[in-house]
């Protein structure tokens, strides 16, 4: 009889988990995302506030029938503090039926709920059938462009099409306001300052919850192998009052993350308006993404020249007796994959 079994993985299993991520997502997951530095980055390197693997799958026998990876983060509200994991890279071989149903059951008990809100329509329209239900989030998509010519490097056919979009996006961009950011300034952070920086990192207020930061975790992300980072301290006169991280995928740059300990909107709109500053340094970026699930933030892009591109629902499977954040979640790119995640060539928002 066959025996199923769930366990974590280690670097062991790097060959087949690749194998069946290719399987099953095509040729989409031939790329230096699955290079061997990253995969022991996201699976396996040490991150502050988790033991051990990141990886898991279901086995029959020995043979991987279905793999998902979680990227962990603590959901804190005024009132709770949850432990969630948010699902990435899950796949399972299409003959083995009920392997990913029964994956995120195993999952699910590591957590007080794990969460998504990326995928592709098919997957998302599974998410119902493993126990998942809609939260009250919604995970906006943004993109800015800043070298609409750029555009015209893409491989999109027919030519026409090429022409139109740059030329909507040559609007676009003439459209957004230059914006002033006043006393406000961006100070580079390297990574072996984060831990003396007095960076203010997120707090449960503005009306949502947040996922935590430390300066440990973030230390972790500045040395992703698939798309280099930067941090940079957000300065109001001698007063370190927040920060933004951008992330450089090809012909993108992605406002990763970002706080601001301030519920005024010019000062949101300061922080965008340096992020776009940074990120414009580097020649070959187009546009500047970013993705939003609450209105301080969204205000802010929309004004500072952003187009919202796409939105979703954040799914959530929570734990027995566990209550959910009845409030928005703030949902950045650093808490799933969404900062890293490319192909290795260009694929722009707008």
């Amino acid at each position: 009889m066959a025996r199923i079994s769930f366990r974590s993985t280690t670097v062991a299993d790097e060959s087949a988990i690749t194998a069946l991520l290719q399987q099953a997502h095509g040729a989409a997951y031939a790329h230096p995302m699955f290079e061997r530095r990253h995969l022991y980055w996201k699976y396996w390197e040490p991150l502050e506030g988790w033991h051990g693997s990141r990886s898991y799958v279901l086995t029959r026998n020995s043979e991987i029938i279905a793999h998902a990876a979680v990227v962990p983060a603590v959901c804190s509200s005024r009132t709770d503090r949850l432990k969630l994991l948010h699902v990435i890279d899950w796949a399972a071989r299409a003959d083995r039926r009920g392997a990913g149903n029964t994956l995120m059951q195993h999952i699910g008990t590591l957590a007080d709920a794990i969460v998504t809100s990326d995928g592709g329509d098919a997957a998302l329209r599974l998410l119902p059938f493993m126990g998942f239900t809609q939260s009250n989030t919604v995970v906006t998509t943004y993109a800015r462009p800043v070298r609409p010519l750029l555009y015209l490097d893409g491989g999109e056919r027919p030519r026409w099409r090429l022409v139109a979009r740059c030329i909507r996006n040559t609007i676009w961009a003439l459209r957004a306001r230059p914006g002033t950011s006043g006393a406000w300034r961006a100070r580079a952070v390297p990574t072996a300052q984060v831990a003396t920086a007095s960076i203010p990192w997120p707090a449960a207020k503005h009306g949502t919850a947040i996922l935590e930061r430390s300066a440990g975790v973030m230390s972790y992300w500045l040395q992703c192998p698939a798309a280099p980072m930067e941090l940079y301290a957000l300065e109001n006169g001698a007063a370190t009052e927040g920060y933004f991280v951008l992330a450089f995928a090809p012909g993108q740059a992605r406002l990763a993350d970002c706080w601001l300990d301030s519920e005024a909107p010019a000062a949101w709109e300061a922080l965008v308006h340096l992020a776009v500053r940074q990120a414009t340094r580097h020649a070959q970026v187009a546009e500047v993404a970013a993705i939003c699930s609450e209105p301080l933030l969204a205000g802010a892009l929309e004004r500072c020249g952003f187009h919202a591109r796409a939105a979703r629902p954040l799914f959530v499977r929570a734990a027995h007796g566990i209550r959910f954040p009845a409030t928005a979640i703030r949902i950045q790119m650093l808490d799933d994959d969404t900062a890293y995640r490319h192909s290795g060539s260009r694929l722009l928002w707008a």
